[in-house]
C-alpha cells in the first residue's frame, strides 16, 4: 500500500461550498486522489484577494493537491470511493442520484441547513452559519453589531468536522466490507455543536453570553507597548504572580479579585491600573515573564509576525513545495501518518489508473460490533485525561458514534470544567432535589462530555498509576491535555505505553505542542487565540484585534483532534501500527486561517479585522432588528438577489444595480440596510427575505439556539435527562448517517459514576477490592486530601 494513509482512495468533489472544499482538500493532504468536477468555476475562483497572476488566494490554499475535471462525470462517479457534494435532493448532484449510480460510495453531503427540515432549501454562506450557529451573538460589542467567525471559519469547521466523520464511516465500511451511504452534515449544526456550552448554560443558570462591553483584560486583548496583549486569567494564582509581576502586590493580594467568577463585578478596582503597568511592557518580554512563572498568556501576532515565530519555526511546522512557496503545515503531528505537502491542482479527466486500492484491514471485526453495538467506531475504547474543553470535545464526538471513551478524572482536583467542589448549584437547578453536587451540576461540563463512562483515579500514586497501566492494554487510544513534562514523569509516556500496548495511539494536545521553545507554556484558547494568529483578523472593519465571546480556538482544536485520532485509528486498521500524535493548538488554529497567510507569502499584505464584509460582495453584514439585541444576518451575491433584496426594504435598487458599485460604497449601502431593517420583526423579516432568495438568517442567542424547533426536529438538539441536572436540549452530532446506527445519546457522567463497573469489567476488580481504593482516595467521588497530578497540568 501507498506510505499515506489515505493513498489509494479515490475522492470525487462535485460541491460547489468552501466546506466540501476544504473536506477534500484534507484528504488529499492525506494521500488520497482527489479530482473536482467544475463544469462551471467553482465559486471560491472567483474570491478575493488575487496573486499576482489574477488566481483567487483562497481558492489556491482550498482547491490545492487535486485535480480538476470538466467532463467524463458518470466514469468519475462510477469509481469514486468517496463523493463531496453541497446538493439537495433536487439537484443533479444529489447525494441520492450519486449513490444511486454508485452504491459502494460514501457520499458526504455538506449544506447550510441540512438534507432535510424547514430550512433545507435557504441559501447559507459563512456570515449566516455564524449569526444561526450561535457563534455571532457572543463576538464583538455590545454598543456595536455582532460579528460573524472571521474569514472562512464556519467552512473550516464544517470541513474537518466532515473529514473525521467520514474517517469514522470509512473505518466502518472497511471493517465490515458494508454499503455505501450518505452522510448528511449541516453547516449550521456543525457551528451550533461547536458552541454547545452557551444554550446549556442558558439552561442550567439563565446566564446569556454577553458580547464585550469595551476593551479591557477581563475579555480579550489590551495595547501594550508595542501592540496587543491577552491575559486570561482563570486561577488564582494565576493572578497573584500575574500582579506581582506588574508591581501591583495589593491585586495581587486582593481575595475577591483573585477569584474569576467574582472578578467582573469589581473592575473599577483593577481595570485602569493594570492596563497602564501593561502598556509599559513589549508583547514578547511581557509573554517570557509570564510564561516562566507558568502564567497563561498570549501576544496577538499578525501574519509576517509567524512567518518568524520561533515556535512555529522549531518545529518546522512550515512546509515548502516544489516551487518555494511556503504553507501552513498539518493541524497534528503524527508519527506514522505523514502529510503531503501542498500543490497546485492539474487538470485530468480519470482517477490515477496506477494507484493501488484500498486494503483489506488487518483488524478483525471487533467482538462489540458483531454483539449488536452501535455506531462506526462500536469495539474502539479510548481511555481519556484531557480536561475543560479541547481534548473533552473531541473525544466527545467520538463517543457519539460509538467508541467506549472512558473519561479518567482525579478527586483531589476536578476538572476545571466541573468547577470547584465551593462551587453553587446553577441558579435554575435549585429546585430540583436531585441536583445534589454542583460538579455534576456543570453546564460546561455536561455540553461536551455525551456518552462517556467516568473514573475517578488519583496517578499521583504508584498504585494508582499501576492501575491506569493495566487499563491501557484494554485501550484503542489514550488522549491527554496535560503539559508535555507530566506524561513522562509519570512514566506513562508514549514509549512507556507501547511497552504495555505496542499498537497503542497517545493523542497528546497541548497549546503549543510537545517540543520548541515554547513547548512548556501554557495556554487556553483565550490565548491561543492571539498567538496563533485568529484575533489579529477578528474585529470590526480596521479596528482593534479581538478575542470571540466563547474561546474559540477550543473547538477548532477538539474538531483537529478528532480528525487526528480517526487518522490513526485508520492507519492502525490498514498496517497494525500505533502512533503518537502532537497536536498544538496554535498549529491547528493556523490551518484555520490559512488563506490570510497565503496572502501575506504570495502578496506581502497582512489582513487585519474586516468586521462582517466580504472581500467580493455587498451587502454581507448584520444588521438591528426591531427587538432588543435582535439582529439579522444579510448577503447578497448576485445582482438578482440584490433586487429582490432592494425590493422588500424598499431601497433604490438602480443606485447599487452592479456588485462594484454595491463593493464600492458598502458603508452607505449598510447604514441605509440598517435603517430599513431597525424596525422590522426581525422573524418576520427572515422569512420573508428567505422566501425571495436572499441569503439571511437570524443571529441568534444560546436560548434561542436551546429552543430552537428546527434544530430538534432535524435531530440535532435532543432531549438528555441527566440524573442530577435534569432535562435538557442538547447538541449531539452533527452528521446523519443514512446506513450507520448511532448509539443512544446519554448524558455526561457523573464524578466517578462508572469507577467500580469499568474496574470490574476491564480488571476483574472486587467490590471490595473498589472499596479499599475509595477508603485510601485513590477512587470514589468528592472531595480528596490527596494531591493530584493534576496540579501538574
Amino acid at each position: 500500500m501507498s506510505g499515506l494513509t489515505l493513498g489509494g482512495l479515490k475522492v470525487l468533489d462535485v460541491g460547489d461550498r468552501a466546506s466540501t472544499a476544504w473536506c477534500g482538500r484534507l484528504l488529499a493532504d492525506y494521500g488520497a486522489d482527489v479530482i473536482g468536477f467544475e463544469a462551471l468555476p467553482h465559486p471560491i475562483r472567483l474570491e478575493a484577494p488575487l496573486d499576482d497572476d489574477g488566481n483567487s488566494i483562497a481558492a489556491r490554499y482550498l482547491l490545492a493537491s487535486r485535480a480538476i475535471a470538466t467532463d467524463g462525470l458518470e466514469a468519475l462517479i462510477a469509481t469514486a470511493d468517496i463523493i463531496l457534494t453541497s446538493a439537495l435532493e433536487e439537484d443533479t448532484h444529489a447525494p441520492q442520484r450519486l449513490l444511486n449510480r454508485n452504491p459502494n460510495a460514501l457520499v458526504v453531503a455538506i449544506t447550510a441547513y441540512g438534507q432535510n427540515g424547514d430550512y433545507a432549501a435557504r441559501p447559507g454562506n459563512d456570515l449566516t452559519a455564524s449569526a444561526a450557529g450561535g457563534w455571532a451573538f457572543v463576538n464583538g460589542l455590545q454598543d456595536r453589531e455582532p460579528l460573524k467567525c472571521s474569514g472562512l471559519g464556519a467552512s473550516y469547521q464544517a470541513g474537518t468536522f466532515a473529514f473525521g466523520t467520514l474517517l469514522a464511516a470509512l473505518i466502518e465500511q472497511l471493517g465490515s466490507n458494508g454499503p455505501g451511504q450518505i452522510i448528511d452534515i449541516s453547516e449550521r449544526e456543525v457551528l451550533v455543536s461547536t458552541s454547545a456550552p452557551a444554550p446549556l448554560r442558558y439552561q442550567y443558570s439563565g446566564y446569556v453570553y454577553t458580547r464585550q462591553s469595551g476593551i479591557d483584560m477581563n475579555e480579550g486583548p489590551v495595547p501594550v507597548k508595542d501592540g496587543w496583549f491577552a491575559l486570561t486569567i482563570s486561577r488564582p494564582i494565576f493572578w497573584i504572580k500575574a500582579m506581582h509581576l506588574l508591581g501591583l502586590p495589593d491585586l495581587a493580594e486582593d481575595r475577591e479579585l483573585q477569584q474569576s467568577g467574582i472578578r467582573r463585578k469589581y473592575k473599577d478596582r483593577f481595570v485602569d491600573r493594570v492596563g497602564a503597568a501593561m502598556k509599559k511592557w513589549n508583547r514578547m518580554d511581557l509573554f517570557t515573564a509570564l510564561g516562566e512563572q507558568h502564567v497563561i498568556a498570549g501576544p496577538v501576532l499578525t501574519m509576517d509576525e509567524l512567518a518568524e515565530n520561533p515556535q512555529l519555526l522549531a518545529r518546522e511546522f512550515f512546509r515548502f513545495d516544489r516551487n518555494g512557496l511556503k504553507w501552513p503545515g498539518p493541524f497534528a503531528r503524527m508519527t506514522r501518518t505523514p502529510w503531503r505537502t501542498p500543490e497546485s491542482p492539474g487538470t485530468r479527466q480519470t482517477f490515477e489508473p496506477n494507484k493501488k486500492p484500498m486494503v483489506e484491514p488487518v483488524r478483525a471485526i471487533p467482538k462489540a460490533k458483531a454483539a449488536g453495538r452501535k455506531g462506526p467506531l462500536a469495539g474502539f475504547r479510548g481511555l481519556v485525561l484531557t480536561q475543560a474543553w479541547a481534548g473533552t470535545y473531541a473525544t466527545e464526538l467520538l463517543a457519539l458514534l460509538g467508541a467506549d471513551i472512558i473519561q479518567l478524572e482525579t478527586r483531589g482536583r476536578l476538572d476545571s470544567w466541573r468547577g470547584t467542589y465551593q462551587n453553587p448549584i446553577p441558579k435554575n437547578l435549585q429546585s430540583l432535589p436531585t441536583a445534589k453536587h454542583a460538579w455534576n451540576c456543570s453546564p460546561l461540563y455536561n455540553a461536551v462530555n455525551l456518552n462517556k463512562r467516568c473514573i475517578t483515579l488519583d496517578l499521583s500514586d504508584a498504585d494508582g498509576i499501576l492501575l491506569f497501566r493495566e487499563l491501557v492494554a484494554h485501550a484503542d487510544f489514550v488522549a491527554e491535555n496535560f503539559s508535555p513534562r507530566v506524561m513522562g514523569s509519570l512514566g506513562i509516556d508514549y514509549d512507556r505505553l507501547r511497552e504495555i500496548k505496542p499498537d497503542i495511539i497517545l493523542a497528546s494536545l497541548s497549546a503549543y505542542g510537545a517540543v520548541g521553545p515554547w513547548a512548556h507554556v501554557p495556554g487556553i484558547g483565550g490565548t491561543i487565540e492571539p498567538s496563533s494568529g485568529m484575533s489579529a483578523l477578528l474585529g470590526y472593519q480596521g479596528a482593534h484585534p479581538m478575542n470571540s465571546g466563547q474561546m474559540y480556538p477550543d473547538p477548532v482544536a477538539g474538531l483537529c483532534g478528532y480528525s487526528a485520532i480517526l487518522l490513526a485509528l485508520l492507519h492502525r486498521d490498514r498496517t497494525g501500527e500505533g502512533q503518537y500524535i502532537d497536536l498544538s493548538m496554535q498549529e491547528a488554529n493556523f490551518t484555520f486561517i490559512g488563506d490570510a497567510w497565503l496572502e501575506y507569502a504570495l502578496t506581502g499584505n497582512v489582513r487585519g479585522p474586516r468586521g462582517n464584509s466580504h472581500p467580493n460582495h455587498a451587502p454581507h453584514g448584520i444588521y438591528p432588528t426591531a427587538g432588543d439585541d435582535e439582529w439579522i444576518a444579510i448577503a447578497v451575491n448576485s445582482d438578482a438577489m440584490w433586487q429582490q433584496l432592494a425590493s422588500a426594504l424598499e431601497l433604490d435598487a438602480g443606485r447599487f444595480a452592479t456588485a462594484v458599485s454595491r463593493k464600492e460604497n458598502e458603508q452607505e449601502l449598510d447604514t441605509l440596510i440598517a435603517a430599513a431593517s431597525r424596525g422590522q420583526n426581525r422573524d418576520q423579516l427572515v422569512k420573508r427575505l428567505s422566501t425571495l432568495g436572499v441569503i439571511v438568517a437570524p443571529v441568534l442567542s444560546p436560548g434561542e439556539i436551546a429552543a430552537d424547533e428546527t434544530l430538534k426536529a432535524r435531530g440535532h438538539l435532543q432531549h438528555v435527562v441527566h440524573p442530577e441536572a435534569g432535562s435538557a436540549f442538547q447538541s449531539t452530532l452533527a452528521a446523519k448517517f443514512s446506513h450507520s446506527r448511532l448509539p443512544e445519546v446519554k448524558p455526561a457522567p457523573l464524578q466517578g459514576q462508572h469507577s467500580l463497573e469499568v474496574f470490574r469489567e476491564l480488571l476483574q476488580m472486587s467490590e471490595d477490592e473498589y472499596r479499599s481504593l475509595c477508603e485510601r482516595e485513590l477512587s470514589g467521588t468528592g472531595p480528596s486530601s490527596r494531591a493530584s497530578v493534576a496540579s501538574q497540568a
